[in-house]
């Protein structure tokens, strides 16, 4: 690392970074061959230099009528290093306050058209390790749909996987799908019309997703307690059907 970028890192500004190199190469100096050996203005120089003799980074040195500015030993900057140590130990915990309160705060991404529902189930395979379970509510119009809208080799990478599924779904459905240990099937009754709209919900790890197959789009919220609230109603809805 450029011996620039470690000043800097010590919170030394660029004017006082070459400052300081250039007393420490060049030796002790006045103000106009600072200035010069810099490339920082005079004023400038004039402006920093308490700053520096502040925080023991350089040392007024006599000599004759002049007043001449001398580099202090680079341990000296140590001092800055301990500082500044100090200083992100005592603000770690609000930093770490400020994360937690916003990591909780939910995601929302939203996708449009056949790729952008692909990419939920997708990310559904992804997200989930092997023997894990997800819920789903399934549309009418998921099941007429087919292949189209599922990545490819969903179903296979799916059973790989060993993923277990509880599924909520039509009377119309239900029919038309084949028994598998590895997936729990219930109905809900007609008179309610849930499945009227068009809509599936799948609720995975952290994670929700709903898909409108009347637009083609779909949207992932991702919050595990927003998740875990969905599957425990999931839950409560699936144990009240019969």
């Amino acid at each position: 690392m450029p011996k620039t970028s470690i000043l800097r890192t010590l919170g030394l500004s660029p004017e006082e970074s070459a400052i300081y190199l250039t007393l420490l190469e060049h030796g002790a100096a006045n103000v106009s061959d600072i200035s010069r050996r810099s490339k920082v203005h005079r004023p400038g120089v004039y402006q920093v230099l308490p700053g520096m003799m502040e925080k023991g980074l350089v040392s007024l040195v006599p000599h004759g009528k002049q007043k001449w500015f001398a580099a202090e030993p680079p341990e000296k900057l140590q001092i800055l290093l301990d500082a500044a140590r100090a200083d992100f130990e005592k603000a770690l915990p609000d930093l770490e306050r400020a994360y937690a309160v916003n990591s909780k705060k939910p995601t929302v991404k939203s996708f449009d058209g056949i790729q952008g529902i692909r990419f939920v189930y997708d990310d559904l395979l992804r997200t989930l390790k092997r023997g894990d379970t997800f819920y789903r509510y399934s549309a009418q119009h998921e099941f007429a749909a087919g292949e189209r809208y599922l990545p490819p080799q969903y179903r296979e990478r799916r059973d790989a996987k060993g993923l277990q599924r509880f599924v909520i779904t039509s009377s119309a459905v239900m029919k038309k799908k084949k028994p598998r240990l590895e997936r729990a099937i219930k109905v809900v009754p007609p008179r309610y019309g849930l499945f009227d709209y068009g809509i599936t919900q799948l609720v995975y790890g952290d994670k929700i997703a709903f898909i409108d197959y009347n637009t083609d789009t779909a949207t992932i919220i991702e919050n595990p307690v927003i998740a875990k609230f969905q599957a425990t109603l999931f839950k409560i809805l699936f144990d009240q059907l019969t």
